[in-house]
């Protein structure tokens, strides 16, 4: 699996886990993702009395199996690291933070119902699920209980859901999915403005998933360029997990656009598209959504990708004085680099839930925690969170807000050499976009 430890193979990671999804596993925060000895003390309400000692445990609903378990290994791998550091300086209010994984698999209403029920009858302090489902159908059974629940799903309906509820303990630690499609057409103008790059046509070839996320990036892209003139030579769905891409690339090969552009999160869909696409390119800029991050995409596409551009509305800073620490801890840690999103953004809303449960003097007060998060503007390792209105959802710069310590940055990388190069947005560029090889 991408990203395992020295000795850990994908078999025994799946074998130390596997068993998560039925009764839960408790991971100390000193021991490694899969190589630790699991905690023998039981998550629940005994710990909640004034001026106990037992440890704190946190919920960890993450996709342990299935299509995105190798994002959900960066995620789980990033809470652990947060949690070790929070322990080695003594805890939260002295008491020890420990982790309780579920697996969430592939993120489907009953299963996510279940796990939530699941952390709440083991009293844990925090939720942290980072995906969860397009429905909210799980978010009800944590509003009721008041736990401070934190994800990354990236799903505009899921904020909109908090909203029309009134609901003041579910926190979405980055911008939507919204942000996506308008966020690269800038990025497109910028390279055709600066002479950077001439497309071919004024045409797209866009390719998406079925799932409402993917959809929404892919129809957002497609209104915004129509706007300025562009037109789709084809609008084509699949549904995930798909490894044969032919039909789809004669149809561009057919007609070449001057940019193809493919939205989906899974890594292993669209590292075997470009390996197709590369075996007879057309005069396109490619655009491949959010799963270049995950380190088993460069893995499966190898040198096919160079030249892809990518962009995620949360990832990991490049050449940053705070998330440089925060790379260097994971690779001694775990014998490989973060990923460049999942890992970063769960390490820090673990450590913002730490800080604001410190803050109320007690990590089961939800109320008051719940009020010091929304409160909270918490410069993390992926930039801002802050969460400024009743949505309780972060924004992104420079497409919301010009102001970069008021908005997460929305990240643009191109891979060059087989390297995550960071083209956009400044100040936090590492490098300077090139002309992909085929072109």
């Amino acid at each position: 699996m991408a990203g395992s430890s020295p000795g850990v193979t994908r078999k025994s990671f799946l074998r130390g886990l596997g068993a998560a999804g039925a009764g839960g596993l408790i991971v100390g925060g000193a021991a490694g993702y899969a190589g630790g000895s699991a905690s023998s003390s039981s998550p629940g309400t005994s710990g909640r009395s004034s001026g106990s000692k037992a440890p704190i445990t946190i919920g960890a609903g993450v996709p342990v199996t299935g299509l995105y378990s190798g994002d959900g290994q960066m995620m789980s791998r990033g809470q652990q690291l947060a949690v070790a550091e929070i322990n080695a300086r003594g805890g939260v209010l002295g008491r020890k933070v420990q982790i309780s994984v579920l697996d969430t698999q592939i993120q489907q209403p009953d299963v996510m119902k279940s796990v939530f029920q699941k952390f709440v009858s083991q009293g844990v302090a925090a939720i942290f699920a980072p995906f969860c489902t397009y429905s909210s159908v799980e978010f009800p059974i944590v509003a009721q209980a008041g736990i401070p629940t934190f994800h990354v799903n990236t799903w505009h309906g899921n904020v909109d859901f908090v909203k029309q509820h009134g609901i003041t303990n579910i926190f979405q630690g980055d911008p939507s999915e919204t942000w996506y499609g308008p966020g690269f057409v800038v990025l497109v103008e910028e390279l055709i403005k600066t002479k950077k790059w001439t497309p071919s046509s004024k045409t797209m070839a866009i390719v998406t998933s079925n799932d409402p996320y993917s959809l929404n990036i892919a129809n957002a892209f497609n209104a915004e360029m129509t706007k300025l003139g562009w037109k789709a030579t084809m609008f084509q769905q699949f549904t995930a997990p798909q490894a044969d891409w032919s039909a789809v690339l004669v149809n561009i090969r057919n007609n070449p656009p001057g940019i193809v552009f493919f939205s989906d999160y899974a890594a292993s869909d669209e590292a075997a598209f470009i390996k197709q696409f590369r075996q007879s390119p057309t005069k396109s800029l490619v655009y491949q959504q959010y799963a270049p991050s995950i380190p088993q995409y460069l893995q499966l596409a190898g040198s096919a990708a160079d030249g892809v551009l990518w962009s995620t509305v949360v990832g990991i800073l490049q050449n940053d004085p705070i998330a440089g620490p925060f790379q260097a801890s994971f690779a001694r840690r775990f014998g490989a680099s973060p990923g460049f999103s999942n890992a970063g953004d769960q390490y820090d809303l673990v450590h913002l839930w730490a800080n604001a449960a410190a803050e109320a003097g007690d990590p089961y007060d939800f109320k008051t925690i719940n009020e010091i998060i929304k409160g909270t503007t918490y410069r993390g390792v992926c930039g801002t969170y802050r969460f400024p209105d009743d949505y309780l959802t972060c924004y992104p710069y420079p497409d919301y807000t010009r102001d970069p310590s008021l908005g997460m940055p929305h990240l643009t990388f191109q891979i060059q050499g087989g390297k995550q190069v960071l083209v956009s947005p400044d100040p936090y560029t590492t490098g300077a976009f090139q002309l992909p090889p085929w072109l």
